[in-house]
C-alpha cells in the first residue's frame, strides 16, 4: 500500500475518533448532563443572547477538525503529486497560500459562532487564528519535506545496503512516519485522552515486539528449536510490555485490580496478531531471496550471451576487411596493399587482445576506428562521387568504454551508404562534452540491387549494438536512429567515466 493511502487511512481515523468523542458531547447535552454555566451558557445571557449548542458549539469544533482534515490531506498527499513532482513550483506556492488562507478564514468563522457575545471577537480572531492557520500549515509542509527527503534517501542507498539492514531501518523509518502524524494529528484534533495514550505507548510497544520476533527470533530460533522460540517469545515480549503497556494499563485502569487483566489481554492480543504476521513477512522475504539467487544467475546467462554476441562482430568485420584488400590488390600494383595489410593486423591484434574484455582505453577503441575508416577508404579513394568527412576530437584524459560500440555504426554507413556509381556521402563527427561522448553519423542511402545476396539480410550490427548498450549501459546512454528517402544518421550519447590510467607492468 502507497504510503500516501496510509495517511489519508490514519487522518480520516482521527477525524472518525474526534468527531465521535464529540458526539459524545451532543448525547450528553441531549440527555441533560450539564451545569447551567456549561458552555460558557452564562456569557450569553450576560449579553441577552440564547445559547444554541449545535451552532455555538458543536459545528464550531466540527469545522476546525474538517478545516485541520482538508488542510493536512491537501499538503501531504494531493500537493505532490499535483505540482511538487512535476516542478510546478509557482502553482504549488499559490496553492499552499490559498489554503493558509481558507483555514484562516474557517478558524475565525468557528471562533466568531463560538463567542458571538465578545465585543472584539472578529479583529482579535483574525489576528491569532491567521497566526494559528500559519503555524499549522508550516508544521504539516515540515512534515511533507521531512517524508519526502526520507524516501529520497531510502531510494539513493536501497542498493548499497544489504537486505536486512536495509528493511529494518526501512521499516523503522516508516513507523515513525506513520506514529508521528498519528500523534500530531491526536494533538491537534484533541480526541478523548486514552486514544493518544494508546497511540503514544502501545503501538511504539507492539512495533518493537514485531522487529524482534522478525529479525531475532524467527530467523534464529524458529525453524530448529521452536521450545526456545516460545520461552524467548514469552521472555522477551513481556519485557517489552511491562514499561510501555504496563503504564497505559496503570492509567487506563485508574489503578484498580482489573489493572493485570488489561495488560495481559493488550500483551496477549500483540503476540496472537503479530506473531503470525511476523511468520507471514519471514516466508515471503525467503522467497524473494531466493528470486533473486535466481535472478543473479540469470544475469551470469546474460553475461554469457553477451560475450557471444560480441563474438558475432569479428567474422563480420575481417571478412569486409580481406574483401577490401582484395579489391584493392587488383586494382593496384600492391602499392597500398602494405599499409593495409598492417592497419588489418592491428585490428586483428585487437580483437583477439582487447575485444573480450569487459572495459578498454577510449583511446584504443578510437585507434581502431581510425584503422577501420582508412581501410575502408583505399577502395574507394579514387572515386570523385564519394565525399567522407570524419571530425573525430582527440580526447584529453583516460577514459574506458565497452569494446566495439562505435564501429558498427561507422560499418553500417560504409556498407549502405557507398555507391561507386552514384553520388555517396559519409559525414562522422565524434566529441565529448561534460562526460559524455556523442557520436553522430550521416550517410546516404542506395537501393540495393535485385541479385544482391544481402538484400533481405539487415545483419547482426546494429540489433548486436543495441543489445549491448542496454545491457552494459542501462540508463546512461541515448541511441537515436532516422531515416529519410536520401539519409540515414545515427546519434549515440554515452556517459563515460573519468579512471585513473592503469600501470604498465611489463
Amino acid at each position: 500500500m502507497k504510503l500516501k493511502n496510509i495517511e489519508i487511512a490514519i487522518a480520516t481515523i482521527i477525524l472518525l475518533l474526534a468527531v465521535y468523542s464529540l458526539l459524545g458531547s451532543v448525547n450528553g447535552y441531549l440527555a441533560g448532563r450539564y451545569s447551567d454555566s456549561a458552555y460558557g451558557r452564562e456569557l450569553f445571557k450576560a449579553k441577552g443572547l440564547t445559547f444554541n449548542f449545535f451552532i455555538n458549539y458543536f459545528f464550531p469544533i466540527l469545522i476546525k477538525y474538517l478545516a485541520i482534515y482538508a488542510a493536512f490531506i491537501w499538503i501531504s498527499c494531493s500537493l505532490p503529486d499535483k505540482f511538487i513532482t512535476q516542478q510546478k513550483w509557482q502553482k504549488a506556492i499559490l496553492s499552499i497560500i490559498a489554503g493558509i488562507l481558507v483555514m484562516w478564514l474557517l478558524f475565525v468563522l468557528s471562533d466568531c459562532l463560538d463567542r458571538p457575545y465578545d465585543d472584539y471577537i472578529l479583529p482579535e480572531s483574525l489576528f491569532r487564528e491567521f497566526g494559528v492557520a500559519t503555524g499549522m500549515s508550516g508544521l504539516m509542509l515540515l512534515y511533507e519535506i521531512f517524508k519526502q527527503l526520507t524516501v529520497w534517501l531510502l531510494k539513493r542507498d536501497e542498493a548499497k545496503n544489504s537486505w536486512k539492514n536495509n528493511s529494518l531501518i526501512t521499516n523503522v523509518i516508516w513507523f515513525v512516519l506513520i506514529w508521528g502524524v498519528t500523534l500530531f494529528g491526536i494533538i491537534l484534533l484533541q480526541p478523548y485522552w486514552g486514544v493518544g495514550l494508546f497511540i503514544a505507548l502501545i503501538a511504539p510497544c507492539a512495533f518493537i515486539t514485531y522487529l524482534v520476533c522478525l529479525y531475532v527470533l524467527i530467523p534464529r530460533y524458529y525453524q530448529s528449536e521452536k521450545g526456545v522460540f516460545w520461552l524467548l517469545l514469552t521472555v522477551i515480549t513481556l519485557g517489552i510490555n511491562i514499561p510501555f503497556n504496563g503504564f497505559y494499563s496503570g492509567k487506563a485502569s485508574y489503578g484498580r485490580l482489573d489493572f493485570l487483566i488489561l495488560f495481559l489481554f493488550i500483551w496477549f492480543l500483540q503476540v496472537a496478531i503479530l506473531v503470525p504476521l511476523s511468520l507471514y513477512l519471514y516466508k515471503i522475504k525467503k522467497e524473494r531471496s531466493a528470486e533473486l539467487t535466481t535472478l543473479k544467475t540469470e544475469l551470469g546467462t546474460s553475461n554469457a550471451g553477451l560475450q557471444f554476441l560480441r563474438s558475432q562482430i569479428n567474422p563480420h568485420f575481417l571478412f569486409n576487411a580481406l574483401n577490401t584488400l582484395y579489391g584493392t590488390a587488383l586494382i593496384e600494383n600492391a602499392e597500398k596493399t602494405g599499409e593495409g595489410i598492417q592497419k588489418l593486423g592491428d585490428m586483428m591484434r585487437f580483437m583477439l587482445h582487447e575485444n573480450h574484455q569487459d572495459k578498454i582505453a577510449l583511446s584504443r577503441e578510437l585507434d581502431y576506428l581510425h584503422n577501420y575508416v582508412d581501410l575502408q577508404n583505399l577502395r574507394i579513394a579514387s572515386s570523385p562521387n564519394i565525399s567522407i568527412e570524419m571530425q573525430i576530437e582527440d580526447i584529453i584524459g583516460y577514459y574506458e568504454i565497452a569494446p566495439m560500440l562505435l564501429i558498427p555504426f561507422i560499418e553500417n554507413a560504409y556498407k549502405h551508404g557507398i555507391s561507386l556509381k552514384e553520388k555517396s556521402w559519409i559525414k562522422v563527427t565524434l566529441y565529448k562534452k561534460d562526460e559524455v561522448l556523442h557520436l553522430d553519423v550521416y550517410n546516404s542511402i542506395h537501393p540495393q540491387k535485385e541479385n544482391d545476396p544481402e538484400r533481405y539480410h539487415s545483419g547482426t550490427g546494429l540489433e548486436n549494438v543495441k543489445q549491448r548498450l542496454a545491457l552494459l549501459y542501462p540508463n546512461k546512454h541515448e541511441l537515436v536512429i532516422r531515416q529519410n528517402a536520401q539519409e540515414f544518421f545515427v546519434h549515440l550519447s554515452i556517459a563515460l567515466s573519468s579512471q585513473h590510467q592503469p600501470k604498465n607492468n611489463a
